[in-house]
């Protein structure tokens, strides 16, 4: 095994080896790169061809030589990334025992035979192959990107993978069969689109359902349209960007990677001859992926669909790669057409159409202004709030600058006057859970917050009297942030009920429905001698002093904290409790200065 170790440092340059993973940059008789390991805006990670090694002159203080890279790149331990480095160097390993493969080598097999079965069966159904060429697919991408067929049989793929001699607890394992009575193919009647990893290494499936082509003795009509295998030893759909093992070289040449849906939009677009496209195959785009992409590249161009719903489910993650210093675009294709249906329509007039992508703020304000008019102060408000609180996001104090002159142009407002509210503007951190995705919508959720309740009631009573919609704007910032999209949308929809909730996205409506009935209860409990312009004032002022009471206990959570750590942002965090209980006071003075003179 050591000879195996030396043959392969032999072999393979480590700039090569390290060039797959980070853009490097000539210096000297070395390259640099910045570091893959820690966040940094200098490069600090060295490569040494002579020497053949790397080391991280920055913070993490990382080094070694292509295995020790292998292995923290792609976290795995060193048996892992010999094998890797072998297969880059073409050389088979030679193992004492032969017979002792690990778990992770079984599944690598299983799911490459598993692709082997599945393209053999596509290549026997014409009508599935009928399909993919009518979706513009060609033969030579089909075969490139491995794509199959899972027959409509609860066991031909477990069938052919026995013969092999792999027992079903591997085969289940690998994510491919499941226990019900008895063992079950997973996939059956599935479009298969293999998954790999940055090696080129099966280590997945996402299967589309064909029953609108082939009707299905085993799957349902109601059948999830994409079925994914399961996390398993080798596939985290958090880690995992389909296609990059092909698109990795292209994104570091194009310094620039775009990043689409779906898996038929990857493969459509690589065919029309745009190489630097990945795929988040339905899942979220996560802090790992993010990571992943920084290693090659810092801008971002975004070929998702942004209607209401699917702007909301991706806008966590284009805050994040906005934090992270990616410059963020975003692709207008008209009509609502997704990469896929444009290329089909379009041949040779993709990459022309990314060329013209806007970067992500002038979306945002193209949004804005498109969404609300400007004729009402309601509408200039809420366009104002909404894009400062875009535009404080933003890590360059340049890019701020210049988008608050921007928005100061366009509303007639002094910059001045919109710093000034800028302050005011609270941003909420994104947050990941601990697979490394964006927390969007949690499963369980918490017991409402008071000013869950208040915002709530407050909605639902500007239902019953939208002409104070202007006055509830005051306090959109400190609003619930589900709140504060859905104040815009009845800013940006004051007509009757079912005009308004046909404007809607089907996704927000049922809560338009609650949000109304329960002003129909409110109204019917209170009684005719109820105020509703003072009530719905009265919320307002409720809401600001809830929502600086919640900022002092978590900061007052953060002192405790730090104290215990003696931790070095003590003072700062102390001056900030002692800023927002100076608003809660002046809040309350007003309060009852008001009162009195009623």
């Amino acid at each position: 095994m050591i000879d195996q170790v030396q043959e392969i440092k032999e072999r393979l340059n480590i700039v090569d080896i390290i060039s797959g993973y980070l853009r490097l940059q000539k210096a000297g008789v070395n390259f640099k790169a910045l570091c893959p390991f820690h966040n940094e805006k200098t490069p600090s990670f060295m490569v040494s061809p002579s020497r053949q090694s790397w080391h991280c002159f920055g913070s993490c203080g990382e080094g070694g030589d292509i295995f020790t890279f292998i292995e923290k790149i792609e976290g795995v331990e060193f048996p892992e990334a010999l094998k890797i480095l072998a297969e880059k160097a073409g050389i088979i390993l030679k193992y004492d025992n032969p017979k002792l493969r690990s778990e992770k080598d079984k599944a690598y097999e299983i799911c490459e035979k598993a692709t082997q079965f599945f393209t053999a069966s596509l290549n026997n159904a014409n009508v599935i192959l009928d399909y993919l060429h009518k979706r513009g697919l060609q033969d030579g991408t089909i075969d490139e990107w491995r794509l199959g067929y899972a027959p409509d049989s609860w066991g031909s793929l477990l069938s052919f993978l026995g013969k092999y001699g792999y027992r079903e607890p591997e085969i289940e394992k690998a994510g491919l069969i499941l226990r019900g009575a008895k063992y079950h193919d997973r996939f059956r009647n599935r479009l298969m689109f293999p998954i790999f990893d940055t090696n080129g290494r099966v280590v997945a499936f996402s299967g589309r359902i064909m029953n609108d082509i082939v009707p299905s003795k085993t799957e349902k009509a109601d059948s999830g349209k994409y079925i994914n295998s399961p996390e398993t030893i080798l596939y985290n759909k958090s880690r995992i960007l389909y296609g990059l093992d092909r698109a990795k070289t292209d994104i570091r040449k194009a310094d620039k990677v775009i990043l689409v849906e779906g898996q038929m939009d990857a493969v459509l677009s690589w065919q029309d001859g745009v190489r630097n496209v990945v795929a988040t195959s339905g899942t979220a785009l996560t802090e790992n992926h993010l990571l992943i992409l920084k290693r090659l590249t810092n801008n971002l161009v975004l070929a998702f669909d942004m209607d209401d719903a699917g702007f909301r489910a991706t806008k966590r993650g284009v805050d994040l790669a906005n934090e992270t210093g990616f410059g963020v675009s975003v692709l207008d294709i008209s009509s609502g057409k997704d990469p896929a249906d444009f290329v089909k329509e379009r041949p040779g007039e993709f990459a022309k159409l990314i060329s013209e992508s806007q970067p992500i703020m002038a979306y945002y304000f193209n949004r804005a202004f498109e969404k609300f008019s400007i004729d009402k102060i309601e509408g200039k408000k809420f366009i104002a709030l909404t894009l400062l609180s875009e535009i404080k996001r933003l890590p360059s104090a340049v890019e701020r600058s210049g988008w608050l002159r921007e928005l100061s142009l366009r509303l007639g407002i002094s910059e001045s006057d919109l710093r000034e509210e800028m302050e005011r503007v609270e941003i909420e951190k994104t947050e990941m859970n601990n697979n490394g995705n964006v927390d969007v919508e949690k499963p369980k959720m918490p017991a409402k917050t008071r000013r869950e309740i208040l915002s709530e009631r407050l909605l639902a009573l500007l239902l019953k009297k939208p002409e104070l919609i202007a006055e509830a704007v005051k306090t959109a910032t400190f609003l619930p942030k589900k709140d504060f999209e859905f104040l815009g949308v009845l800013i940006a929809n004051q007509k009757s009920f079912s005009e308004t909730r046909a404007a809607l996205s089907v996704d927000l409506r049922p809560r338009l429905d609650f949000l109304y009935l329960s002003g129909d209860y409110e109204l019917e409990k209170a009684g005719t001698d109820f105020d509703i312009n003072k009530e719905i004032k009265f919320l307002i002022e409720e809401i600001k002093r809830e929502h600086y009471k919640e900022i002092l206990q978590k900061i007052g959570q953060e002192i405790k904290k730090c104290e215990a750590e003696e931790g070095p942002n003590l003072n700062k965090l102390t001056e900030e409790f002692k800023n927002i209980s100076k608003k809660l006071y002046e809040l309350n003075k007003y309060e009852k200065e008001k009162s009195k003179k009623n």
